[in-house]
């Protein structure tokens, strides 16, 4: 969107429609400002409800693998893992997306009925039955984390470009306008006292000749 000042015509037709890009593209500047200002604050907020979330939800998670783990020693290892061999793999998530400040987010969520049932016997360690329960009920939780994360990534990507966009209209864009507008003002101003000192010279010379015919 940049213009070189060089290649433009120095007319008042161009100077016109160049003032009005520059105005237009200043008011397209300060919603990117706003929409940046909306963004910085948004991504404030939901981050601390990130932290919030993921500290209580690592703390629910430390508990499932200290009974996993538990369990698995009162088990054995070979004997757990050959409980969970012939689980089959039907767990299924579900991929939506919402919008957020024109970005689009993923939103995810178990598919009903897909989480395999628990694989371990009634006779196993308690500790193994509990930790696979655990994650049945923590696995919303922990999408809903992922949820965070991945609209949080792309939320700042957003403010980053929306940054990158606010830069090249300071840096750049305004700047070429103005030097354009400039360029063609002067070269007008010049071409307007041209004129003005044709049109004396002029006058003086019809004033002149006027005399002369009057001798």
């Amino acid at each position: 969107m940049a213009i070189d000042p060089r290649k433009v015509l120095p007319t008042k037709i161009n100077l016109i429609r160049l003032r009005r890009e520059e105005k237009m593209l200043r008011k397209i500047r300060g919603v990117m400002e706003e929409k940046r200002e909306v963004l910085l604050h948004y991504i404030k907020s939901a981050g601390e409800e990130y932290n919030k979330y993921q500290n209580e939800v690592f703390r629910e998670i430390y508990k499932l693998f200290a009974y996993y783990y538990q369990g698995l020693a009162e088990e054995g290892e070979a004997k757990a893992r050959s409980y969970t061999q012939a689980v089959p793999d039907s767990l299924r998530v579900k991929v939506d997306t919402r919008v957020l400040f024109a970005v689009k987010t993923p939103t995810f969520q178990v598919v009903e009925g897909t989480m395999p049932g628990n694989p371990y016997p009634l006779d196993a360690s308690p500790k193994l039955r509990e930790s696979r329960d655990m994650l049945a009920r923590l696995l919303p939780s922990i999408l809903k984390l992922a949820e965070y994360e991945e609209m949080l990534r792309r939320l700042i990507e957003e403010l980053k470009e929306t940054q990158r966009l606010v830069n090249a209209m300071d840096y750049v864009i305004l700047p070429s306008y103005q030097s354009a507008i400039k360029f063609i003002k002067s070269v007008l101003d010049e071409r307007m006292r041209e004129d003005f000192v044709r049109l004396k010279i002029l006058k003086r010379k019809l004033e002149e000749r006027e005399e002369a015919r009057a001798i």
